[in-house]
């Protein structure tokens, strides 16, 4: 049917050996980038079972706790006052007159790079969430110290409370040992 001389024949292989090649490294390439992704997933996972494990989670409580931290830093103690938790609150007996003597330095710009989250309790698509990070000086990068944080999230509203919480109290809900 179609009349093709035999160095067309070669050029038409050796397209087909290179497309062969071609479509090879495409999937090389996109298993490679898969396991990159999932070593990723592994870094934000524990040892333990209670580590959180969920990125799309990890990500929701750490965006949770910048914004937190973004509330400091411009000294809008109202919006700080509405994040944290209602207990710790009551607890503390903790008002807006009161607010900065249970704050850490507000004279700073701060910033938290948490290190381990994990999952505490699931009742009725309320998430809470325990997570150890470290407090950082924004303008110079310095490590002010660990804090720990305890974040309950409604699942289905995405509305989440704050409430700093001991190392001990940490320890206690991730299983490990001081």
């Amino acid at each position: 049917m179609f009349n093709i001389s035999e160095s067309q024949k070669k050029v038409l292989s050796i397209w087909a050996i290179i497309a062969c090649l071609i479509f090879a490294l495409v999937i090389l390439l996109a298993i490679t980038v898969k396991r990159e992704k999932e070593n990723v997933y592994e870094s934000i996972t524990a040892k333990n079972s209670n580590e959180l494990i969920d990125r799309n989670r990890y990500y929701t409580i750490k965006s949770a706790i910048t914004k937190y931290y973004s509330y400091l830093n411009m000294k809008d103690y109202d919006a700080v006052l509405k994040i944290l938790d209602e207990n710790y609150k009551d607890k503390n007996n903790i008002t807006k007159n009161n607010l900065k003597n249970y704050l850490t330095d507000t004279d700073k710009q701060l910033s938290y790079e948490s290190k381990v989250m994990c999952l505490k309790s699931i009742k009725k698509g309320v998430y809470t969430f325990v997570t150890e990070g470290t407090e950082i000086a924004s303008n110079t990068g310095d490590k002010i110290g660990d804090k720990y944080y305890q974040i309950t999230m409604n699942g289905n509203t995405s509305l989440f409370s704050l409430m700093p919480i001991d190392k001990s109290t940490y320890q206690e809900v991730c299983n490990e040992k001081a």
